[in-house]
């Protein structure tokens, strides 16, 4: 009697696990779900809201014409704020007051449409990488750049984190028509993507007229 009543518990234990173990899979899989709903959500919002979230960093801003932009750039540059970055392709930005925990540098160039800033890319990297530094390496300045990125966009929506198949975890923020998404480039590398969703959305319906 006894053993039979062991028996029973014991399949009962089991039942429980196993119910444990698909509750935890059908969650993940919610949870995955919902980041990018919650994504789709934020993006209809805010579109819909007609708000506009133009200002990017440093005084650029998108819709910013080619000329405005370069005539900044070289103001900038006699500040001693701006140099020129990355194989002369790109602008530099030092990261050396504390907004990371090691000195950086910030490559960035716009993108344009009928002469104005639809998209801004930006690269980061600590100054001191090395493939034997591995507390640089791009996990960790994902992380710093990530926390920097919450104080200077302060409001708004916040990040939301979501999985991407090449990059991993990024992580996107989306406020009127801007979208900011940071992820991981390579070991060394964070990017950080700005989007105009409106000229976006302009660029696809010309290129469908194509």
């Amino acid at each position: 009697m006894v053993v039979y009543k062991l028996q029973n518990m014991n399949r009962m234990i089991w039942k429980l696990n196993f119910l444990g173990l698909i509750m935890v899979f059908v969650i993940s899989g919610c949870t995955m779900e919902t980041a990018y709903e919650r994504y789709k959500a934020t993006v209809e919002k805010e579109l819909a809201s007609g708000q506009q979230a133009d200002s990017l960093f440093f005084g650029i801003h998108l819709g910013m014409t080619s000329k405005e932009f370069y005539g900044h750039c070289w103001d900038m540059n006699k500040d001693g704020l701006f140099t020129d970055g990355e194989n002369n392709t790109a602008i530099l930005y030092k990261l050396n007051d504390g907004e990371l925990s090691h000195p950086a540098s910030m490559n960035f160039y716009p993108s344009f449409y009928n002469d104005s800033i639809h998209q801004m890319s930006v690269s980061f990297q600590y100054d001191a990488w090395a493939p034997w530094n591995k507390h640089l390496f791009a996990d960790s300045l994902q992380s710093g750049v990530l926390k920097m990125y919450k104080k200077w966009y302060s409001g708004g929506n916040p990040f939301i984190s979501m999985d991407d198949e090449k990059r991993g975890v990024i992580y996107v923020k989306v406020d009127g028509n801007r979208r900011i998404i940071i992820g991981k480039f390579d070991d060394s590398t964070v990017k950080v993507d700005y989007t105009d969703l409106i000229v976006e959305e302009e660029i696809k319906r010309d290129n469908e007229k194509k």
